[in-house]
C-alpha cells in the first residue's frame, strides 16, 4: 500500500476520526473502535478501551456536547461521576 493512501478514510470522517473518548476521557484521540453495550447500543471508543466489556460499554459519558479541548476535562470528570 502506498504511503500516501494510509488513513485516507478518516477524512471523510468527522473531526477526521478524533474526539474525546466516552469511557477514558481521553481527548483529542482517534475514535475508530466500535463497543456494544448491554443494551445492544454501538459506542464509538479509543484502542485501549476496545476490549472492555458491556458493563463498562454502561458507564460511558455523552460528549457530544462538550469541546474536544484539554481544559473541558473537569467537566468530563464531573459528568462521569454523576453517571
Amino acid at each position: 500500500m502506498a504511503k500516501t493512501k494510509r488513513g485516507k478514510g478518516l477524512w471523510n470522517t468527522p473531526s477526521r476520526g478524533r474526539g474525546t473518548c466516552p469511557i477514558c476521557l481521553s481527548t483529542r484521540i482517534k475514535l475508530l473502535y466500535s463497543v456494544t453495550n448491554s443494551n445492544g447500543k454501538l459506542v464509538t471508543v479509543c484502542k485501549k478501551c476496545s476490549s472492555v466489556n458491556a458493563k463498562t460499554a454502561d458507564k460511558a459519558v455523552s460528549t457530544v456536547i462538550i469541546g474536544f479541548r484539554g481544559k473541558l476535562r473537569r467537566e468530563l470528570d464531573r459528568q462521569k461521576q454523576i453517571v
